[in-house]
């Protein structure tokens, strides 16, 4: 849906909606400028975080303009409930020409092969499955991630409470002592969800 000043009332209400059914937001941005000061490959590298990396562009564009807003909402299908990867693969073209000269059906590889996950895969697929359960007990539905305003407490799976409260006590030694930074162990994407959750509840 393309919006500009000729249908912006029009389309506003169904702004509004997609908003509040969605699970999860995307926003883009383009801009009459990128830095006012370094390039972009001279402020960053590839060992920062993504917030790391946000402050340091934000800092040298703040005076540029913003030219086109892009806005995209998710909203998880229980029906679907896709379970499998999109996955990413390469191609080496003397295989592919010689399985195709063999006969080889690529058709039947994509159209009816029978998927599989990787060990990693299969981990990572297991935590969402758990996530997933652990929020539709919580009575929440979808995997959306709850709102700071949220005014209830994060549910957390009782294997990984020790593991939560130790984070949480840790935070907590860190706003009354002098020190700024916090060094956690190693931590799995559900963990690190229910440590969001958790913090922003209290």
């Amino acid at each position: 849906m393309e919006v500009t000043r000729t249908n912006f009332k029009e389309c506003l209400s169904h702004v509004y909606s997609a908003i509040d059914e969605a699970d999860f937001l995307a926003i883009d941005g383009e801009f009459s400028g990128i830095s006012d000061g370094p390039s972009v490959s001279a402020l960053t590298n590839g060992l920062d975080t993504p917030e790391e990396r946000y402050v340091k562009l934000k800092k040298h564009s703040m005076d540029f303009l913003l030219f086109q807003f892009g806005l995209c909402t998710f909203k998880y299908d229980q029906e679907k409930s896709k379970t499998s990867p999109d996955l990413k693969f390469i191609c080496q073209s003397s295989s592919i020409d010689f399985l195709a000269s063999q006969g080889f059906d690529f058709n039947k590889v994509f159209c009816h092969g029978i998927p599989y996950l990787n060990q990693e895969q299969e981990v990572q697929l297991r935590e969402q499955t758990e996530e997933r359960r652990n929020q539709h007990a919580n009575g929440l539905g979808t995997p959306s991630f709850i709102s700071p305003s949220s005014k209830a407490p994060a549910h957390v799976p009782d294997e990984q409470k020790d593991y939560i409260n130790r984070v949480v006590e840790k935070v907590e030694n860190l706003f009354s002592s002098n020190k700024e930074t916090l060094d956690l162990e190693p931590c799995s994407g559900f963990q690190r969800k229910l440590i969001y959750q958790t913090l922003s509840w209290k």
